[in-house]
């Protein structure tokens, strides 16, 4: 009977975590959504040179953000859920306000410094004065970005993504409609194009502020007990002991230091191309106005697309930190392997077509999303930049496993290596004539390449993992690149077929797109379940997974 209790338990505290990873995906897609749909009337509103001030600042915040929070969620969210694996729920709470103090003091000195050095990153970093006003706008946000880290690492240690994923919407609506609505009033008082940038920034500022309260007032109606199920079927009430203030302090560091510097050593290749494509492009032959200018466009909208298809990997990657620390912290070695197998299917599985499909139509794509007259010079730039997708679901997977495993700081030797192949090359590429803008995705690309290499490697030889080739990357790759050739088959005779005698505009060109779409994803999925690449062991990680399962039977695509 106890055993058919633990089992049940287990089983409901599965189905909450499977649910809350599927809100979670949701609410990040929605969030890549409408920050790629902001920066349409953005563009439209700032053009290339406006964009240009906005993404500068904001590459800069990045930064910045990443020096002050990337490390301390996952180190919170590893200690909640070892914690929690042990049964000592009364440690878990107190994780929770320790961690709190510290978010608030390391958010407010983020916000002083980014303020104070807001004048020396304008006029030396980025070399436009005028983009000051910016950074200025966007310095509030550190503060209550670090709060909501500590709401959102507590969060993620009970594998409760739903607030995390909603907070996001929230900040990315925020940005959306306050930001166009700042910078349409900025524009009807005939402020100069450097304060309206600065007036959109106010809107990631205030919708920053919304998602902190949401997350506070989630928070205060959060009930543990519900996630607790199958430890309390173990512990009961739970373990009694507690670590003190200082040890839990001195775990967190330990854990969010080497995150945090491979973190902000990964986010400057932002800052790399913010800094290098300027003046690289000016030692081409470009003067620093149309400088400026592509690295607008290239920041807006190739930048902006490139995020997007990693966002349905992130929450795998995520989740993969709290299972692995409690596979860890219990020593089920095996149950780790399993999960990190179907985590890294999975990855292959969302990766590849993204970047391949990405590949095979980028004009289509630019024109249907920005349609602002230069897809034909960004394509190819696209292209390029596409297949990087992979690599980063593979670092972000790889990332996660070693965080999980309590091997943090490898990471930093992956990322500082792959952030320095990315200034040399970019430095090299983007000021030789004939390469120029090209030479910006090529370098991330060899970036991504060389940081997802070495973080394989470390998860091989440190935490004795490597996921089969054939089974988790070949298969999934055989499958994404048939899909991604009928892509690209279908979008030029649909393009001869229907509009050979006319122009083809933003109309046309999402007919083409979907047209594309409809064809490569079923080609895509029969080619895959065709090759064995997902099995009915996979699918059981779904939600309502046996009516899936049931039905892919049916129409024979699973045997």
């Amino acid at each position: 009977m106890p055993e058919l209790q633990n089992n049940a338990a287990a089983e409901k505290g599965r189905s909450l975590v499977v649910s809350s990873v599927l809100v979670y995906t949701l609410a990040n897609i929605l969030t890549k959504v409408i920050g790629v749909f902001f920066k349409i009337p953005m563009l439209s509103l700032l053009g290339n040179t406006g964009m240009g001030y906005f993404n500068t600042a904001y590459q800069v915040y990045v930064w910045f953000y990443m020096i002050s929070t990337a490390g301390l969620p996952v180190a919170v969210s590893t200690l909640v859920a070892e914690s929690r694996a042990k049964g000592r729920f009364r440690q878990v709470r107190k994780i929770y306000f320790i961690a709190l103090r510290l978010f608030f003091v390391i958010g407010l000195v983020g916000a002083l410094l980014m303020f104070a050095l807001s004048g020396p990153l304008a006029d030396k970093v980025i070399e436009r004065p005028a983009a000051r006003f910016s950074i200025i706008a966007l310095a509030p946000t550190l503060f209550f970005v670090c709060l909501s880290s500590a709401f959102r690492g507590y969060f993620q240690g009970f594998r409760y993504m739903v607030p995390t994923g909603i907070s996001e919407v929230i900040e990315a609506l925020g940005k959306l409609l306050l930001g166009i609505l700042f910078a349409q009033l900025a524009i009807s008082a005939g402020k100069p194009i450097e304060v309206v940038a600065a007036c959109a920034v106010l809107g990631v500022t205030v919708g920053v502020i919304l998602g902190f309260f949401y997350l506070w007032l989630t928070k205060l109606s959060f009930s543990p007990a519900r996630y607790d199920v199958e430890y309390r079927a173990i512990y009961g009430r739970g373990v009694p002991d507690c670590a003190g203030t200082k040890p839990i302090i001195g775990r967190l560091l330990r854990v969010a230091v080497p995150i945090t510097l491979s973190s902000s050593a990964m986010s400057l290749s932002g800052m790399i191309d913010t800094m290098v494509l300027n003046s690289g492009l000016t030692r081409a032959g470009f003067d620093p106005d149309t400088a400026f200018d592509m690295y607008g466009a290239y920041s807006t909208q190739i930048t902006s697309l490139f995020n997007l298809p990693p966002v349905l990997i992130y929450p795998v990657a995520y989740m993969i930190v709290p299972l692995v620390a409690e596979c860890v912290a219990r020593r089920e070695r095996k149950r780790m392997r399993g999960i990190l197998t179907s985590a890294f299917k999975m990855t292959a599985i969302i990766a590849l077509p993204c970047a391949l499909g990405m590949a095979a139509i980028p004009r289509y794509i630019l024109n249907t999303v920005y349609n602002h007259g230069d897809a034909d010079d960004l394509a190819p730039l696209l292209s390029i930049i596409a297949v990087a997708v992979f690599f980063v679901g593979i670092l972000a997977t790889t990332n996660s496993t070693l965080q999980g495993a309590r091997k943090e700081r490898y990471p930093i030797i992956s990322m500082l290596a792959g952030a320095g192949v990315k200034l040399v090359s970019s430095w090299i590429l983007v000021g030789i004539p004939a390469v120029n803008i090209y030479g910006a995705p090529i370098s991330t690309l060899l970036c991504y390449i060389t940081a997802a290499s070495l973080n394989l490697w470390f998860v091989f030889t440190k935490v004795g993992y490597f996921p089969s080739v054939t089974r988790v990357f070949l298969r999934p790759f055989v499958a994404a690149a048939a899909a991604g050739g009928s892509a690209f088959a279908v979008s030029r005779l649909a393009e001869k077929a229907l509009f050979s005698s006319q122009a083809v505009g933003r109309g046309q060109n999402l007919l083409i797109t979907l047209l594309a779409v409809l064809v490569a994803v079923p080609v895509y999925g029969i080619i895959l379940f065709k090759a064995k690449g997902v099995t009915e062991e996979d699918l059981t990680l779904l939600p309502k997974s046996k009516k899936i399962v049931g039905f892919l039977k049916k129409i024979r695509l699973l045997g």
